[in-house]
């Protein structure tokens, strides 16, 4: 992705938080140059890659496949007790946006329906090979009520519902396309996306950045290198 890319969508971010009311912590709105000067107050923030997260999961195509993230509370199974012992995220989705097909080998998450567009939820189980299962039925729950689902069933969720997401369920998700900018939430177990996630489609994760222009606001992927900055 271009740092340009992600500069704009941080900004789009923080205008659709702003217009639904939704604040961050007071770092979500620093500037770039203001991490020059966090002290050892930050650790727990830097350390569990607290803040901002936009990825396009290597598939060169951010308006249609993407997310724009920010954690907010976090740990890390290695450092118990400088973190908390489960996870928060708000997202973003422009309309149509998804996320590819993954699971989670560990997490359990809710992901939430905040405000703005309607969140869509699409399901299948793996198989012991961790292929997708394109015939096997679930049970899966929507605010804590068990609803059964076929293969690939896809689940509207309206604003201030969620689903729980279990372990080893295949699932993606995304705003409808004739709804608004989606505010999203995710509340789980510790989040550990560099060896939690098993995507398909040969999505992932993590993706190189083209620094084409200077960071408007820094993603907790560039903690590592303000470290070495000091």
């Amino acid at each position: 992705m271009k740092r340009s890319q992600i500069n704009a969508a941080i900004a789009n971010a923080h205008e659709a938080l702003k217009a639904h009311g939704i604040r961050l912590p007071e770092y979500g709105y620093w500037p770039a140059a203001r991490w020059r000067t966090a002290g050892p107050e930050m650790r727990r923030v830097t350390r569990n890659a607290l803040g901002w997260a936009v990825t396009d999961f290597g598939q060169g195509d951010f308006d249609n496949v993407g997310i724009t993230m920010f954690d907010v509370r976090n740990g890390t199974p290695e450092f118990p007790d400088e973190g908390t012992p489960y996870a928060e995220k708000v997202f973003v989705l422009k309309p149509g946006q998804r996320l590819p097909f993954h699971f989670h080998w560990k997490k359990a998450e809710d992901i939430i329906n905040r405000a703005g567009g309607t969140l869509m939820i699409q399901l299948y189980n793996a198989r012991d090979d961790e292929t997708m299962d394109e015939t096997s039925p679930g049970i899966v729950y929507c605010d804590g009520v068990a609803q059964p689902f076929v293969a690939g069933q896809i689940f509207e969720v309206p604003q201030g519902g969620s689903l729980t997401i279990t372990p080893r369920l295949y699932h993606r998700f995304w705003a409808e396309e004739s709804a608004g900018v989606l505010v999203g939430g995710e509340i789980s177990t510790i989040s550990v996306p560099r060896t939690d996630n098993r995507f398909g489609e040969n999505a992932r994760r993590f993706v190189p950045i083209d620094e084409d222009v200077e960071p408007t606001f820094l993603m907790n992927i560039d903690y590592p290198a303000l470290h070495e900055a000091h």
